[in-house]
């Protein structure tokens, strides 16, 4: 910093000294020049101008003389010192036949003066200008620092107990990006560890239950063994009992594979292709269901990077559900759309809505009539988290389904491109 603070410095004084006593040095040519095409000797010279003194800093001195010993043909200036007092003086031919010579002398002491000072005040500037980039300097590193030692103390205390999001209006405008991502993480984190416990618990309650009916409709083939048609019911609840452990293994399985999803790299592609591709499946599936299934993309293309096995883990579980709580003839809608800082995709059903009250991301939060294990939407939810893009699950303002929507941010997934 203190070299780009000399160097233009520097220049400038020389230039402009430079260009000073250059000026000086044409006036004087210009002004001996005239003298010579003028007049014919020094006495008629002092007739018309008595400029006898160099006391005036802008006079000039005039002198012609002889000197046969001088052999001078050029018009180049010296500088000297006189009685303290500082000159330029140019001495060139006045006759063309003869030795005599005119000398032109001029005081600069104004000039040098003018210079001096100048040197004095650019120093004085530039010591000024020092201090202030050292001061501001100190003050910016304080204030660059502040957040990374906010960071620093967040590491330092992080447990599963205290985990707190920065506050980003806190930070300077060049941390946002950066504590965005920050707290990001310390969400996935949070709910991770929230989660992990309701996770392991809810699977050992949910195992349970099911065996627990086993076990007892056993107990009651035994004591009523003679009753045939009891034993097929018997039977039947043990297999939908043993179908229900295999379908929560199955989603427990799921999320192992989600977790190793996470580490699948980005592929860059158009999502608008994607979806389209994948949306013709789904019509069909709709048509096997007596449902009805479309789908309308607002734009053509949207090209980022992405891990598609994580997208699709979000995007089908979004619209199995959809398909799954629509009445049959029922109609199960999908539309993209814009605003300044989100691409939307939302999948927007016909069926009774949701309950506001349960935290449905959760792992075997479920509705009443929902006959899964309650682990897609928190898969969904931990895919959305990876990939950081927003999900979200609310009712129809008409109060006729549900809305599902993913949003992707886009100062994101664009910067990536």
């Amino acid at each position: 910093m203190t070299v780009l603070l000399i160097v233009p410095i520097v220049v400038i004084t020389i230039y402009f000294s430079h260009t000073l006593k250059e000026n000086i040095k044409n006036e004087m040519k210009t002004h001996a020049n005239y003298i010579i095409h003028t007049y014919t000797s020094q006495q008629d010279y002092d007739e018309k101008f008595n400029f006898t003194s160099l006391e005036n800093v802008s006079e000039y001195k005039i002198h012609m003389f002889t000197d046969y010993a001088l052999n001078k043909q050029d018009d180049t200036i010296d500088a000297y010192k006189e009685d303290g007092k500082e000159f330029f003086e140019l001495i060139l031919p006045y006759s063309k036949h003869g030795h005599t010579y005119l000398s032109v002398k001029r005081n600069i002491e104004h000039e040098t003066y003018l210079i001096n000072n100048m040197y004095y005040m650019i120093s004085i500037l530039f010591l000024i200008g020092f201090f202030l980039v050292l001061y501001y300097s100190t003050i910016l590193s304080d204030r660059f620092m502040k957040p990374l030692r906010l960071l620093s103390n967040k590491f330092s205390d992080m447990n599963e107990s205290m985990l707190k999001p920065i506050k980003i209006h806190e930070l300077p405008e060049e941390f946002e990006n950066f504590a965005t991502s920050f707290n990001r993480l310390l969400t996935k984190i949070q709910t991770f560890i929230n989660y992990r416990k309701e996770l392991y618990v809810g699977t050992a309650h949910e195992l349970k239950t099911p065996l627990a009916v086993m076990r007892l409709k056993n107990q009651i083939t035994l004591m009523k063994y003679k009753k045939q048609d009891k034993i097929r019911e018997t039977l039947q609840q043990n297999i939908d009992s043993i179908d229900t452990l295999n379908a929560m293994i199955h989603n427990i399985l799921e999320y192992g594979r989600a977790e190793g999803a996470q580490f699948e790299k980005p592929k860059r592609m158009n999502l608008i292709q994607l979806m389209a591709t994948k949306c013709e499946e789904y019509e069909l599936l709709a048509q096997s269901q007596n449902r009805n299934f479309i789908y309308n993309f607002s734009i053509p293309h949207f090209i980022i990077n992405l891990q598609e096995l994580l997208f699709m883990q979000i995007f089908r579980n979004f619209i199995q559900n959809a398909l799954r709580f629509t009445p049959e003839q029922g109609l199960v809608s999908l539309q993209t759309r814009t605003d300044k800082d989100y691409f939307i995709i939302e999948i927007i059903d016909e069926g009774p809505g949701i309950d506001t009250d349960k935290d449905f991301f959760a792992p075997f939060k479920r509705s009443l009539d929902s006959t899964g294990a309650g682990l897609g939407l928190f898969l969904a939810k931990n895919a959305a988290q990876s990939m950081g893009v927003d999900i979200d699950l609310k009712n129809r303002e008409d109060a006729s389904g549900a809305i599902a929507s993913i949003r992707f941010p886009l100062n994101r997934f664009l910067l990536k491109e």
